[in-house]
């Protein structure tokens, strides 16, 4: 019988458990248990998560691809609302019995598509901060075989750049933002803007993006150290590359600045570009269905 099941997700390397597996707090309706995997619940039809992480991606499509609907909390922060009001201390156990209590609507399906685009991103991201690290290794060590990796990491990290464009251009909706801020920034492609529209919460209002980026910290928001990377690299790129030979509105007022001042203010207008491509492409999607 196929049943639903409700789970405060586990991230394997959680420093908090580092001595023993963290495993997943699982609620069926009548019971919690704990599973290594979410491929474990043989039986399930729906899984309602509070959380994805990284580490978690290849199970959750190695569910998704046998037929089962995975179906992500929207706002973890209504996890928080819901113990306050029961006055339910916070553990696993607990949380994963409160998400049966909530609606539907509070999550999202999530599709096979959108979890592999994540799984490229994260591998990309990974085979780039091995090529940076082996090169600082040989300013010290200057081997061949470095030389080596450090040119077959290249190679990687060009394929699945190209791997993570095509994918997001394969979508219609993020296609048409990426379109929009390459064009804002004066670029014909950029696997940065592609790892932002796909990855940036862009539904958000402004104020909170900032937060999650870390311009304006916020006690409610967590600081994404990930996504202010990505979006510190694209300014960077942006300002010692196009700028000299751009006449483009972005770079106006910074060549009296210092650096820093100057990427910084080239962040948050890269930001205010994504926010606006993201109204534009609703407002035509709107209008098309109208």
């Amino acid at each position: 019988m196929a049943r639903v099941y409700y789970v405060d997700v586990a991230v394997p390397s959680d420093r908090k458990k580092r001595k023993r597996h963290k495993t997943h707090a699982v609620f069926d309706g009548v019971r919690v248990f704990r599973v290594n995997k979410l491929t474990e619940l043989e039986d399930a039809e729906e899984i309602y998560i509070d959380a994805m992480f990284p580490q978690n991606y290849e199970e959750i499509l190695d569910v998704i691809e046998r037929g089962v609907k995975v179906l992500l909390l929207k706002n973890t922060r209504l996890l928080k609302r819901l113990r306050k009001k029961d006055r339910i201390r916070k553990s696993d156990e607990n949380d994963a019995k409160l998400l049966s209590k909530m609606p539907r609507t509070c999550f999202r399906e999530l599709t096979l598509k959108e979890v592999k685009l994540l799984q490229l991103i994260n591998d990309y991201e990974a085979y780039s901060k091995w090529k940076r690290i082996i090169k600082q290794g040989m300013s010290l060590y200057p081997l061949n075989s470095f030389k080596e990796c450090v040119k077959e990491l290249r190679s990687l990290c060009r394929r699945y750049a190209r791997r993570i464009i095509r994918e997001v251009k394969s979508d219609k909706r993020r296609a048409m933002m990426y379109e929009m801020v390459c064009r804002e920034l004066g670029l014909k492609k950029s696997v940065e803007v592609a790892i932002l529209v796909a990855r940036l919460p862009l539904n958000w209002k402004l104020s909170r993006l900032k937060g999650l980026l870390g311009f304006t910290p916020r006690k409610d928001i967590g600081y994404s150290h990930g996504l202010r990377a990505n979006l510190s690299k694209l300014a960077a790129s942006l300002y010692f590359s196009v700028r000299r030979k751009s006449s483009l509105k972005l770079f106006e007022g910074m060549d009296e600045l210092p650096l820093n001042k100057a990427l910084y203010i080239l962040q948050l207008r890269i930001l205010k570009i994504l926010k606006k491509a993201w109204q534009q492409q609703r407002q035509c999607m709107l209008a098309g269905v109208q």
